[in-house]
């Protein structure tokens, strides 16, 4: 599927500006990345770097989107996997100066929970793309797909390593199993909406040979969100 949207320019433009708009979703909630005043040192150095990535990503993806000659689009926030993991989520990231230390360091380790997640599974997701950008007629996204896979393999690895930083053992082992479970079901009703809505719209530019397939997909996908 991801090769069958990577060689139309159309298709890979949506899926690109998916892509895209998770890297902007910090930039348009306000309790996404903490306050650097409460957050230790070499974390907040960290998550400084963090934070330029998302940035450098977002310049990337807008100029793969382009560069296919398509258009860079904001989307609704419950249209961003960040949003849609967060719909599962019951914790707040929201640190406020009331918020005692021991309140914000679990408030700390559940975002960094969420977006070890988060990262873990964008960071899948590009690899089966990256395969999947030999089949478009740009060599661009490949080079961003490269760059920014490297990223989410380290975001990955350093925000696990926050969450037992930031809690004893056991109380990371809850808050991780806790987030593990919230980005499991919204992959599914993520991956189930957005799919379907590629299909539907845009179904004859995918093979005729395997439109049926993809549309079999998107059934399974609700079935199985029928029981997550």
């Amino acid at each position: 599927m991801h090769r069958d949207i990577c060689a139309d320019p159309v298709l890979h433009g949506l899926v690109l500006n998916l892509y895209l708009n998770g890297e902007q979703y910090p930039h348009r909630v306000d309790d996404y990345f903490p306050p650097a005043e409460h957050v230790e040192h070499e974390l907040a150095l960290a998550m400084h770097s963090h934070m330029q990535d998302e940035d450098k990503h977002i310049r990337l993806y807008a100029k793969a989107v382009k560069k296919l000659g398509q258009t860079v689009l904001e989307l609704p926030l419950d249209r961003v996997f960040n949003h849609v993991i967060r719909s599962h989520t019951s914790e707040s990231f929201a640190i406020h100066a009331s918020d005692d230390p021991d309140q914000q360091r679990w408030k700390l380790a559940n975002f960094f929970a969420h977006l070890h997640f988060l990262e873990t599974r964008v960071a899948q997701s590009l690899e089966f793309h990256l395969d999947a950008c030999a089949q478009s007629p740009s060599d661009y996204p490949a080079k961003v797909v490269s760059i920014v896979l490297a990223d989410e393999l380290r975001h990955a690895s350093y925000t696990r390593d926050a969450v037992h930083t930031l809690l004893p053992h056991a109380k990371a082992h809850t808050v991780l199993a806790a987030h593990a479970k919230a980005e499991t079901t919204a992959n599914v009703e993520f991956s189930a909406r957005e799919l379907s809505r590629l299909v539907t719209e845009n179904c004859d530019r995918f093979p005729r040979n395997r439109r049926w397939l993809y549309r079999l997909c998107t059934v399974f996908l609700a079935q199985v969100m029928s029981y997550a």
